[in-house]
């Protein structure tokens, strides 16, 4: 478990926290590290649990 990810995925805070690191990172034109990446995939994983349409 690293440190994205030991909240629980319900956390307001939490996400609130991971998106703006991402926003950040963009903005700031880190897009090539581990560090982007990493919260590019929580983000993304949380928002396709969180809106993933049951067939």
């Amino acid at each position: 478990m690293n440190a994205f990810e030991h909240s629980s995925p319900n956390d307001f805070s939490s996400d609130f926290s991971l998106l703006e690191g991402l926003y950040q990172l963009v903005v700031n034109g880190h897009t090539d590290g581990w560090e982007f990446e990493q919260l590019d995939s929580v983000v993304y994983e949380r928002l396709k649990s969180a809106y993933s349409v049951v067939a």
